[in-house]
Order: C-alpha cells, then structure tokens, then sequence
C-alpha cells in the first residue's frame, strides 16, 4: 500500500446529506454493530493481543488493529510504512487513520477514513492535526506522541467528542508507532471508535472545542516504558 495514499471512499462535504442520513456507501460501517464487527484480517488470531491496556478494556475496533500492528512488524521494534497491507485491513479503513511527522509541531493526516470523514464533516488527509488552534493541555498531547517513537511505545486515549449542539461522547483512540521508512519521517497508525453505542445519526462533532483527555494510557511495546510516560498518564 502507498503509505500516503487515502481510503478511497472518502467522504466529501457534498456527500453529507441535509436530513441526518448517511450517504449509502457510508452508512454501512457506521453503525455499532458494523463497528464491532469489523476485523483485521489476520494470519494469526485475536488471541495474540491484549484485551486490556492496564484497566481499560479496549474496544473490539482498537484490539484488532493492535493485533494487525502486533503481527506486522515480525521481529522488529514496530512496523515500516510498507507493511500497511489494505487486504489485512480493509474491513478496518473506514475507522483508520495514518499521520506522519513533518515538523517539530506539524503531524499531517496521509490517510483519514471515510466513517472519520463522515463523522467530522470533511476528509482530513493533507491537513496539520497539531495545528487547529490552542487550547490548555496540547504541550502534553505533543509530548505523548512523540515519545511514540523518542521511547518506542503505543498510547491509548480516551477523549471526550463535543458534537455541535454542545453534547458530549467518549472515543477510543488507539495511536501505533510506525517507523520513518525511506523518508525517514515518522508516522503513527490509529484507529478511533466510540467508547460506548451511539446512534450512527448522532456521531458527528466540531472541530472547533478541544477533545478533552480523560485518559491516557501508553503501551508497552517491548522497550518498557519510561518515566516520562507516568508525568504523561492520565
């Protein structure tokens, strides 16, 4: 897979219906149960995967990424850009996202599912997620990525989503170090899913509120974990 590729059923503004209904080709991953059914397509089994990081259960979507990573990178600390197979992961995409490092504050979308296109509203491959604006906290969430990979690591996140009418929902963010491949630029592979069921007609958010940290977890990869990391646990 071209590593800065996008899903190729990325949602686009003009796709995003007026009624709260969701456009055929989307509509299908949406759900709860779509989203709980989906699996990576593994050589191995689930089994090889934690179903706890400390004491969060991790969600079914978050588990079967983390069993591909697992898998992916063999013998080696983590995976290359490379190995981002979208036969092994397809059923995943929808929820998928790949960012990559090309500055000190600049982690740019390469590739932004299209169940993520459609919940936000727009397709945000190409786009600064370090760059919206400032808010109490985003020193911390920049630390937490980069000591992905300055102390190979995973990191588990659940945030709390505003939707535009000022509600809330918890989300799981799973976030997995890759390594720089031939460009040598960092990226981090992820997937993202509610952390409880919401009606697929209510999953939808601004853009413009912080997503507020209620926990952060990271993963021990095999390096152990440093400790940076307890300041940086939430």
């Amino acid at each position: 897979m071209n590593s800065d590729s996008r899903d190729e059923s990325h949602s686009t503004d003009d796709d995003r219906s007026t009624d709260d209904t969701r456009s055929a080709w989307v509509a299908a991953s949406m759900s709860w149960a779509a989203i709980n059914k989906a699996r990576a397509r593994l050589k191995g089994t689930i089994e090889d995967a934690p179903s706890h990081i400390g004491d969060i259960e991790l969600q079914s979507l978050s588990r079967e990424l983390l069993a591909w990573w697992l898998e992916a990178r063999i013998t080696r600390i983590m995976p290359e850009p490379e190995d981002v197979d979208p036969r092994a992961l397809v059923e995943l995409l929808p929820y998928f996202r790949m960012l990559r490092w090309e500055g000190e504050e600049q982690l740019m979308f390469r590739i932004f599912g299209s169940a993520l296109s459609e919940t936000t509203g727009i397709d945000l491959t190409g786009m600064n997620s370090l760059a919206p604006f400032d808010y109490t906290g985003k020193a911390d969430d920049i630390a937490r990525l980069k000591l992905m990979h300055s102390h190979p690591c995973g990191l588990l996140l659940h945030r709390d989503l505003t939707r535009p009418d000022g509600s809330v929902y918890m989300c799981e963010f799973l976030n997995l170090p890759l390594t720089g491949g031939t460009e040598g630029m960092n990226r981090i592979v992820g997937t993202i899913t509610p952390c409880a069921a919401v009606d697929e007609r209510k999953l939808d958010f601004s853009l413009q509120t912080a997503l507020t940290v209620r926990r952060a977890v990271f993963i021990d990869i095999g390096c152990g974990l440093p400790e940076e990391a307890k300041r940086l646990s939430v």
